[in-house]
Parts: structure tokens; sequence; C-alpha cells
């Protein structure tokens, strides 16, 4: 048995080493050319109309300024209509020509199929569907008695 650990203790770390010099180049590589890849061949979305749920704060808010940056139609949705209007007003200054907003409640489905109605109407078309809004709960999951408590959340 310690002549087996002993054989071990040399042979496996040899093996990684050989291991590791033969895949880990050519992984790097492929990542290389990915990179270069996507940052050649990147997506236009100029002109292409984007909605996004949760476009209020936080995430929602950051990409409605990307997309308007690289001069995308903002279709922005979510349930604080003042900040709403505030990220479409800075959307607008960044460089989306038209933004649309909409107050809704992402959890109620008539709100959904409302949004995408109105998105519809409003521009003709949807390139691009960001599904960014959620909530939170603000407690532990042990103080949680009943799992019907949690279902807001997870529907």
């Amino acid at each position: 048995m310690i002549l087996m650990h002993r054989a071990l203790n040399i042979v496996l770390p040899l093996a990684i080493l050989i291991l590791l010099l033969i895949i880990l180049p050519p992984y790097l590589v492929f990542k290389l050319l990915s990179y270069i890849k996507r940052s050649i061949f990147s997506e236009n979305v100029a002109g292409k109309v984007v909605l996004i749920t949760g476009a209020s704060s936080g995430i929602g808010e950051d990409l409605a300024y990307e997309y308007a940056v690289r001069g995308a139609r903002l279709a922005l949705v979510a349930r604080r209509e003042d900040r709403l209007r505030a990220v479409a007003d800075k959307a607008r200054n960044l460089g989306s020509p038209n933004v649309f907003q909409v107050r809704a409640d992402i959890s109620k489905v008539e709100d959904c199929k409302r949004i995408i109605d109105e998105t519809l109407n409003h521009f003709g078309q949807l390139d691009h569907l960001v599904n960014n809004a959620g909530i939170s709960q603000a407690a532990y999951f042990e103080d949680c008695t009943e799992v019907s408590d949690l279902t807001h959340i997870m529907v």
C-alpha cells in the first residue's frame, strides 16, 4: 500500500502537469479566437426594438443606457413611473432615437400581454426581449413558515 501511495505521489502530479501542458494552450487559443470573433462580429442593434422589463433601476436601467448608446429603440417597462420617466429621458439623451415607456407589473399576466401588444403597436416589431424584472424578499429562508409565502417570488 505504501508503495502504491509513493508511486501515485510521483506519477499523478507528472500526469496532471503533462495534461495541462497539452490541453491548456489550445484552450487559451480557442478563448482568444472567440474573443476576437465576438469583438469583430458583434451585433449592431442600431434601430432595433428592445423591450426591457425592470428598467427603472439596477441592471435594467444600465442595460437601457447601453442599448441607448448603441442606437436601439427602447420599450422600457417598470412599476415605478417616475423612475421610468427619468431613465427614458437619460436614454434619449444618450442616443436612443425612440423611447417608449410602459408602466406595468409583470407579475400579472394581463400586463405582460399588454406590454407586448403596446410595444408592437408603437414600433411594429420587437427584436430583443430582456426579461430583467424581479422581486426579492428581505427575510431568511429559515424564517419562512409557509411555502405559499414564496409563491409570489417564484412565479
